[in-house]
């Protein structure tokens, strides 16, 4: 009995394995205008056309905020092929988004990916990078902002050229981030603004996170993570049929 325990034991932790390595992240390099871009690439089991994600990771000059691997790992795990584009160090806001556009035509281009159920995901910067994405790319079937970074004057232009057109978009924020910026007021303004020109936005402000909300953000956690994955299910998957 005790042998047979074990050998079932053993076939689960073999599937379990064989599962996180199909979808591990794996680098690749991207075509940007002759720069080399490198990024991060996690697909699914199963077979295509698969929903895809675009997973925008936070920070500047250099500093990767967020987890892009552990992040697409686990998209691949709930279905999705997902893209995480490594910034340059000395990229503009202008390049970052003429980066973001060109992933986005990667991803759609891919062959197991169904171009018509397409979404984006950004932390902080990412964020303000997903945003403008959305405002600037109805086709998106979602967006998804972590705690938006506001730039200098970037997410202003960005809201006011939204519409009601604008992808449908979930704002996440942690209630006490505000060591660096006023993330909750952003968060607020954002989803406010979205609303105001009839645009489909949530907002879900999460309870304080230890002494820095910012950081709720840095892993995958069960916190957020289910609320993200259950809206991307219901703008992607529930299209399958569209």
């Amino acid at each position: 009995m005790r042998a047979t325990i074990t050998l079932l034991t053993s076939c689960i932790l073999l599937i379990a394995n064989g599962r996180d390595a199909a979808a591990a992240a794996r680098k690749i390099v991207l075509p940007s205008g002759g720069q080399r871009t490198e990024a991060y690439l996690a697909e699914p089991e199963g077979e295509g056309p698969c929903p895809a994600v675009l997973f925008l990771h936070g920070g500047r000059g250099g500093i990767v905020g967020g987890d892009p691997q552990q992040s697409l790992a686990a998209l691949a795990r709930a279905g999705y092929v997902a893209l995480a584009p490594m910034r340059l160090k000395q990229n503009t806001l202008r390049a970052e988004i003429t980066q973001t556009r060109g992933a986005l035509e990667y991803l759609r281009k891919l062959d197991r990916v169904d171009p018509k159920r397409v979404a984006v995901v950004g932390f902080s910067r990412g964020g303000l990078l997903a945003l403008i994405a959305a405002v600037k790319s109805p086709e998106l079937r979602a967006a998804i902002l972590m705690a938006p970074a506001a730039g200098r004057g970037a997410l202003s232009r960005a809201l006011a050229a939204a519409t009601k057109n604008t992808a449908p978009t979930l704002i996440l924020v942690s209630g006490n981030d505000s060591a660096q910026a006023d993330h909750v007021e952003i968060a607020r303004t954002i989803n406010g603004r979205l609303k105001q020109v009839g645009a489909d936005s949530q907002l879900t402000v999460y309870p304080a996170y230890r002494s820095d909300g910012h950081q709720l953000f840095f892993k995958v956690r069960a916190t957020y993570w289910k609320d993200l994955v259950a809206f991307l299910d219901t703008h992607l998957q529930a299209s399958k049929a569209q």
